[in-house]
């Protein structure tokens, strides 16, 4: 070959080795409804979704805005892409999945409407991103195998109204931490001033379609996220899900069953009845906020439960557990009808908690637990701050104002009963009953405590209970500072106590009772002479 012929060759491989401007990669297609029907490049898009999904994979399907009639079947390597909210997937079929899919599968930037379920993941890795349900008859996501990564979702459950303010989500979902079904979890409670038996009270059962409230059968509403093995699954499933809202009527906004993972953060709960219905597994709920609701926002029986920066406003419980693990660290709970968590045969550690304007189960209802409770702030409580009845409770570092009943003449700021306590660096201020009560053969120690505007007492024993107390400083209270019935036992040491309108100590000496005082200095020293009261060396008015 002649050699002035050889750059004219090289030019010629070059311009036969080139890709054709225009043509798609290998697997990529576009769809348009509205188009008259092409080969699927982006200047001829093919006119119907399913004819796409019938090409060989792996396929990348950008769809344009419209309503594409399903259900539809995504295999492993198909990824969907939209135009947003106006790209329209959707079943009329009450019965049918609007998308079922396995393997890695993906969705983005478009609309799952109708249909009994919006998506059924059956295994593999399931990415979605800026993907609205709505209106499915049966829930928007069944997850029965694989995992789910989804962010910036929006679940609308079906005749959702518009939101309330007041169950907006804020801006900022738990930017700043505060200091200090299926079966419904219906919570059957005993009051708290009933004698319970053992293991019986504030117990979460699994009855089907029961109202915590009522027990009546509550209407079968879509659940958002339902995550739970399918039969035969070998690995439960697991699920995680950021940047996310439902809104509307939800039974159970997510439902995690049979060993499931759940993770949810920065998620937003606009008026489900129950935000987040844990029965096993583990869940890691954090930045989540909850309103609207009537039910329990968070309920978990026999799984764990973490809970990081997390408000909730309304419902009955913030939480309810039963036979489970709880860490909390960051929670905050305002205007629950009941109680602002409801704690049964649970461990764990709480930690930055606060309640404000709890119902008449107490702001912390601790049953038959062994917990440890740190840096907590209640506020506004009717009936109780803290009621604890059986096992073991740690409290560490707290505030209890404004405990009172609806007719203003009972409260208890700590009422603890069956239960081995251990109390310190506290402040009960305006129990209109006693600030702290040990009653029912409760073992109580109690250290550095401030107790203000007692109602009944601030220190009260009763029922053969025992209340070790150091460093204690009272002032202000209407009715005694220290008062033992019924075989209670009380045993003082540094007590500080100024402003008092009633006696000292109060006692019926009958039976076992008894009051050990040691170091005191008060401004009266009415009581002390009773038969059953014990005081060395003699109380000294300041």
């Amino acid at each position: 070959m002649p050699s002035r012929l050889l750059p004219w060759l090289l030019v010629l491989l070059c311009a036969c080795s080139r890709p054709s401007l225009g043509r798609p990669a290998r697997g990529e297609l576009w769809v348009d409804g509205a188009s008259a029907g092409g080969d699927g490049t982006r200047e001829r898009p093919l006119r119907s979704l399913s004819e796409a999904l019938a090409r060989p994979g792996p396929l990348l399907v950008h769809l344009a805005s419209g309503r594409y009639e399903g259900p539809f079947r995504l295999l492993s390597g198909t990824r969907l892409v939209g135009q947003g909210s106006s790209t329209v997937l959707r079943a009329s079929d009450p019965g049918a999945a609007v998308v079922g899919a396995r393997g890695e599968v993906g969705l983005e930037a478009l609309t799952v409407e109708g249909g009994g379920w919006g998506l059924a993941g059956e295994g593999g890795a399931l990415r979605i991103e800026g993907v609205i349900f709505r209106n499915q008859a049966l829930g928007a996501i069944r997850l029965g195998a694989g995992s789910l990564d989804g962010r910036g979702l929006r679940f609308e459950a079906r005749g959702a109204g518009p939101v309330r303010p007041e169950a907006s989500c804020p801006e900022s979902i738990g930017a700043a931490r505060e200091p200090p079904t299926e079966p419904v979890l219906a919570v059957r409670q005993v009051r708290p001033r009933e004698a319970p038996e053992p293991g019986g009270h504030g117990t979460l059962t699994a009855e089907e379609g029961a109202h915590p409230s009522t027990g009546a059968s509550a209407p079968t509403v879509a659940v958002g996220v339902l995550v739970e093995a399918r039969e035969g699954e070998t690995s439960a499933p697991s699920l995680l899900l950021r940047d996310s809202t439902f809104a509307g009527a939800f039974e159970r906004a997510v439902r995690g069953r049979g060993g499931a993972t759940v993770h949810l953060a920065g998620v937003c709960f606009q008026g489900p009845r129950v935000a987040l219905s844990q029965e096993g597994g583990v869940a890691e709920v954090e930045r989540a906020w909850a309103s609207g609701g009537t039910g329990t926002a968070f309920s978990t029986m026999a799984g764990t439960l973490k809970l990081v920066d997390v408000r909730v406003r309304g419902y009955e419980y913030g939480v309810a557990t039963n036979q489970s693990r709880l860490s909390v660290r960051g929670f905050t709970s305002e205007h629950a009808t009941r109680a602002g968590l409801g704690l049964t045969a649970t461990r764990g550690l709480l930690e930055d908690v606060v309640v404000r304007d709890a119902g008449d189960y107490g702001a912390l209802q601790l049953t038959n637990s062994d917990l440890e409770v740190r840096r907590f702030r209640l506020e506004g409580s009717r009936e109780y701050g803290v009621v604890a009845v059986q096992g073991r409770v740690r409290l560490r570092d707290g505030v209890l104002t404004g405990v009172s009943t609806a007719d203003g003449v009972a409260g208890d700021g700590l009422h603890l009963r069956q239960v081995e306590a251990d109390v310190d660096t506290v402040t009960v201020h305006g129990a209109k009953g006693s600030c702290v009560l040990a009653t029912q053969r409760a073992r109580v120690t109690l250290r550095n405590a401030r107790l203000s505007t007692c109602g009944l007492a601030a220190l009260a024993v009763d029922t053969q209970a025992t209340l070790e107390s150091r460093n204690i400083e009272v002032r202000g209270t209407a009715s005694a500072v220290l008062l033992a019935i019924e075989g209670g036992q009380l045993r003082v040491q540094d007590l500080t106590a100024r402003e008092v309108q009633g006696e000292l100590i109060s006692a019926d000496c009958e039976g076992r009772t008894r009051v050990q005082l040691r170091h005191v200095e008060a401004s009266n020293t009415r009581g002390v002479s009773s038969p059953c009261v014990q005081l060395e060396p003699p109380a000294r008015s300041p």
